[in-house]
């Protein structure tokens, strides 16, 4: 986050550069310029009001350049296979006035320990969540105030190999002697 001294400056350095190209007359230049200048601060230092997460991409993790129809539960958890991979765009911030705002950090989790999915966050700060193992995890973004959550929910897909081994061989059990029923 900036120095709150440095937006100051910035703020009084646009009202002045305001004010001096339309001077005007029979009025306080120093009260308009230190009122301009109180103005662009607070709109330098808005506080984020909304933190947005786009909608993720899926593909399979053998080929994530593939990408597959989002699907979505009843819940409306992101629905993966166990051989795919779900990738969230960067998240970004606003204030009230819509404008973006930088300098926050935010954290990206999953409350898996990585047993449903796997997290990693790249240098853009999307976050690809790789499926594990079948189970539900929350993923969450959040910069200490704002938060947003999603539920991804990992399914067993088709089978990929089917192994079969040696024949066991026993020796099965006499069979009984039949029973004769008692004559009348």
């Amino acid at each position: 986050m900036p120095d709150i001294r440095d937006l100051r400056h910035d703020a009084l350095v646009l009202a002045v550069e305001l004010f001096s190209r339309a001077p005007q007359e029979n009025y306080d230049e120093g009260r308009a310029v230190t009122q301009a200048a109180g103005e662009f601060t607070l709109w330098l230092t808005a506080p984020a009001v909304t933190l947005t997460v786009g909608t993720p991409v899926v593909a399979e993790e053998a080929n994530p350049a593939h990408y597959l129809p989002l699907k979505r539960g009843a819940d409306m958890a992101v629905s993966l296979l166990d051989t795919q991979q779900a990738t969230y765009p960067a998240p970004s911030e606003t204030d009230s006035k819509g404008i973006p705002v930088t300098g926050d950090t935010i954290t990206i989790t999953e409350d898996s320990a990585g047993a449903v999915v796997a997290l990693t966050v790249n240098p853009d700060d999307s976050a690809v969540f790789a499926a594990v193992a079948p189970g539900s995890a929350q993923v969450s973004w959040t910069d200490g105030t704002l938060s947003f959550t999603d539920t991804i929910t990992v399914t067993a897909g088709a089978a990929a190999e089917l192994v079969v081994g040696e024949p066991v061989i026993a020796d099965e059990p006499a069979a009984a002697p039949p029973v004769t029923p008692p004559a009348p």
